[in-house]
């Protein structure tokens, strides 16, 4: 299965395209940041600004072009703080769906909080006891408390670097003399006092001493530090020391300071500042940093909730199969209809196999690519077929779908089966359904192969009597029928029944 997340916060939007495999863990197939900057004077005239939101929508537009392009089964897509804000926003999440088909969805601060914290006591190598999370975005702050891997509660504030950079700081360089800019910073360090303050001391958090830092932010702070002092981290201590150093400096001159990130220029003394605040808050010294994120938290509820329904989900793609078989001489046309015989065998016989409807694909994967060896040698071509099959990298199939669809193409024509045949299958239950697998594949080969020359059936129809079933194949010629003769042993063995076809 292949989903596409889309985390559009107040300055960049973030785009990932995951593919999550049977196993439920992800691989990641494709990774973007465009920096819309949506929350552009948000802050102060509470409304999205023109050409913030034509960016938004181009961003989005390509992000639509290249999840279609990885075949992707669903997008979601998140919007944060700058959407909360806007008295606009509703409006402008409709005109993205109209214009994109892409659904936001705006999230709560404290189930961004919730969402952020999933991520990094999933996958961070966390502290021993009580610590802190912290993640600084553009308009807002989340911060949780955790004990060991357990989220003991979270919280939202409304202070993010773009948000204090445009009420308080205004501009970049300043307008304004060192001594007022040193005026705005105090009036900066009060709102988020104030703001912090109120919430804290009403939860009665308890001092923090360790905290993980989440967000480009902090990671961009970090980086600046590291230059400097050579280590991993950040203290606190060393961040007073930047912000006196920043106070006061034009663009150019923050730019000189090594390890700064011109992306982030403009906001990184309110960030910074936001960040010492936070520290000293939540009782803090030292921080450290990660690189899990709100997207990461989305993909793992994603997979929590496939995880709960349960069931064996396939994730590979039948059109790259018949692009694979067409190169080697294959017709689509003439695999898509094994392909839709294939499939209503499969519906049709379902009271006797019982087979969830995800293992169809396994069967139709197996119809596209049985004859895919024919190419190499019309003699022996399963063998050629498995090799080809085994050996092929296809996008987002794994190992163990690779070998049992490569098995059904080698064992499609083999007239008796040996337990050596199934070696490579472990569970009872398993080998099961592979067996029912490989005898509804060799009655959908029977009634007509991709590169046979007899008739194709044209419409099948399926009786079940007690234990015996009648296939009705209008169409089909005495060659079809011999043929549903040879190969129906497997069937009638596995399915306990006496199978004969009408022509």
């Amino acid at each position: 299965m292949r989903i596409g997340i889309i985390d559009l916060g107040t300055n960049s939007v973030r785009f990932d395209v995951q593919w999550i495999g049977s196993n439920h863990k992800a691989r990641l197939l494709h990774r973007e940041k465009v920096m819309v900057r949506l929350g552009q004077g948000v802050f102060l005239r509470q409304r999205l600004d023109p050409s913030a939101k034509r960016r938004t929508i181009e961003a989005l537009l390509n992000f639509r072009k290249i999840a279609t392009r990885f075949k992707t089964s669903k997008i979601i897509a998140f919007g944060t703080s700058a959407l909360r804000d806007a008295v606009d926003g509703d409006l402008f999440v409709e005109q993205v769906k109209k214009r994109t088909g892409i659904e936001i969805r705006v999230i709560s601060g404290e189930e961004e909080a919730r969402l952020i914290a999933l991520a990094i006591l999933k996958h961070e190598k966390k502290p021993q006891g009580l610590f802190g999370l912290v993640d600084m975005g553009g308009g807002s702050t989340e911060v949780s408390l955790c004990r060991d891997s357990t989220l003991l509660q979270s919280s939202s504030f409304q202070l993010g670097t773009a948000r204090l950079q445009q009420v308080y700081l205004k501009s970049l360089p300043p307008l304004v003399t060192k001594t007022q800019q040193i005026e705005s910073i105090q009036s900066l360090r009060q709102e988020i006092r104030s703001t912090i303050t109120s919430q804290i001391q009403k939860q009665e958090w308890p001092p923090i001493p360790i905290v993980i830092g989440s967000s480009g932010t902090i990671r961009a702070i970090e980086r600046i530090l590291k230059r400097q002092y050579g280590t991993e981290g950040i203290e606190r201590s060393q961040i007073e020391t930047l912000i006196q150093t920043m106070t006061g400096c034009s663009r150019p001159e923050l730019m000189k300071i090594p390890g700064m990130d011109a992306k982030r220029v403009e906001m990184i003394l309110a960030g910074t500042i936001l960040l010492e605040e936070q520290m000293a808050f939540l009782g803090a010294h030292s921080l450290r940093t990660t690189r899990y994120s709100l997207r990461d938290g989305i993909l793992d509820r994603e997979i929590l909730l496939l995880t709960h329904s349960g069931g064996v989900e396939s994730r590979f793609q039948l059109d790259e199969l018949y692009q694979k078989a067409a190169q080697f001489g294959l017709s689509k046309a003439s695999l898509q209809a094994k392909v839709r015989t294939a499939s209503e065998i499969f519906s049709k016989t379902q009271r006797l196999h019982q087979l969830d409807q995800d293992w169809l694909r396994y069967l139709c994967a197996g119809v596209i690519l049985h004859e895919i060896g024919s190419a190499v040698s019309p003699t022996h071509f399963e063998a050629h077929s498995y090799y080809i099959v085994r050996n092929a990298d296809f996008l987002a199939m794994e190992n163990w779908e690779t070998e049992w669809i490569a098995q059904l193409c080698l064992k499609a024509s083999l007239a008796r089966l040996s337990k050596k045949d199934l070696s490579f299958i472990q569970q009872k239950k398993q080998k099961q359904i592979f067996l029912q697998l490989l005898a509804l594949m060799r009655i959908t080969e029977a009634l007509g192969g991709a590169s046979s020359t007899h008739s194709k059936v044209k419409k099948l129809t399926i009786r079940k009597q007690g234990t015996r079933i009648t296939l009705n194949g209008r169409g089909s010629k005495d060659l079809t029928v011999l043929r549903v003769q040879q190969r129906k042993a497997l069937f009638e063995e596995v399915f306990k029944t006496t199978l004969t076809i009408q022509a």
